[in-house]
């Protein structure tokens, strides 16, 4: 009886060792066979059932893992440098001879169209040219200047335009027997002669320029109320305009590289 509950023991514990983990625990008793065990007890009178307790599980935490042993890798042995390779002495291949450039197509030109016939020339008939103005002498410029400018002053006067004339003249100025220094003075008496000859009926029909001695020739000295010596006076012109029949004078006298008026009768 011994022997047989030795040998289950002994299988027991063998089955066991095979099963437990690395790490070592207590071995757990073994069972006492079913000859060592107590005889049951009696029956005890049944009692009220009792919802029996859920078994408690124990958690056994899985063992860790042992570490892997690391492989201890061989150190590398140096290398000694090589030493650089000696440039080869022999010389190189002959490459073998390009072939000349092959040279490019000449570009095929588009046939010529065929030639047009030329346009018509229009002859247009010569026009004459004018006959070229002969040139005037410095007596002939000096008798223009002075006629445009009498003609000016004339018809600014018939217009009642009496301070564009006095712009226009040389100070300081004598109309009739009074002598003017400023332009001012000039307007206001001027204009109120005005008022009294109807300058609207007045026609300036055309002016002619002449020198003062040409002009005693012709039409006598100038007359007395015009209260100027001019026999001392050197380079002096006279422009005299028909105005409806009657005369209207204006003297002339040099003034920088132009002439003007410095004096006026009718």
């Amino acid at each position: 009886m011994r022997r047989c509950s030795l040998a289950l023991i002994l299988s027991i514990s063998a089955h066991a060792f095979a099963q437990a983990p690395a790490t070592t625990e207590p071995a757990a008793a073994p069972e006492p066979s079913a000859a060592e065990q107590p005889a049951p007890a009696p029956a005890a009178a049944p009692k009220a059932e009792e919802p029996a307790a859920a078994p408690k599980v124990a958690e056994e935490t899985p063992p860790a893992p042992a570490p892997a042993p690391t492989e201890v890798k061989p150190r590398p042995a140096r290398t000694k440098p090589t030493a650089p390779a000696a440039p080869s002495t022999e010389a190189p291949p002959a490459t073998a001879a390009t072939p000349p450039p092959t040279p490019a197509p000449k570009p095929t030109t588009a046939a010529a169209p065929p030639p047009t016939a030329p346009a018509p020339v229009i002859h247009r008939p010569e026009v004459p040219l004018e006959p070229e103005a002969p040139l005037l002498s410095p007596e002939e410029i000096r008798v223009a200047d002075i006629k445009t400018s009498a003609r000016f002053l004339f018809q600014t006067l018939l217009m009642g335009d009496v301070r564009s004339t006095a712009n226009e003249l040389f100070y300081p100025f004598q109309l009739e027997e009074k002598r003017f220094a400023t332009p001012e003075e000039l307007v206001v008496s001027w204009v109120k002669q005005l008022r009294l000859k109807r300058t609207d009926l007045i026609t300036l029909y055309d002016v002619e320029v002449l020198t003062l001695e040409a002009m005693e020739k012709k039409y006598g000295k100038a007359p007395a109320r015009l209260g100027l010596d001019l026999r001392n006076m050197k380079d002096i012109w006279v422009a005299v305009g028909n105005l409806s029949g009657r005369a209207g004078v204006f003297l002339y006298k040099p003034y920088g590289n132009e002439y003007r008026a410095f004096a006026y009768t009718d």
